[in-house]
């Protein structure tokens, strides 16, 4: 089946996303120090939020840390 070119290009894109979303939450689990109420937060944004609520995590996680 040949599927047309911007088909091809938002399955990728969206893929793409969600392999960050999932290393987001990796490091969100394994790296961070907050609490699980914080947590479970930034997990229904990654998940909710397409891409603002991505690209909200590392902003604010780079802020945190400069501090």
């Amino acid at each position: 089946m040949d599927y047309p070119v911007s088909f091809n290009f938002i399955f990728i894109l969206v893929a793409v996303y969600y392999t960050g979303v999932i290393l987001t939450i990796a490091h969100l689990i394994f790296k961070t120090d907050y609490v699980l109420t914080e947590r479970l937060l930034w997990m229904v944004v990654l998940w909710v939020v397409p891409v603002v609520g991505l690209l909200a995590y590392w902003v604010y996680w780079n802020r945190r840390k400069k501090v």
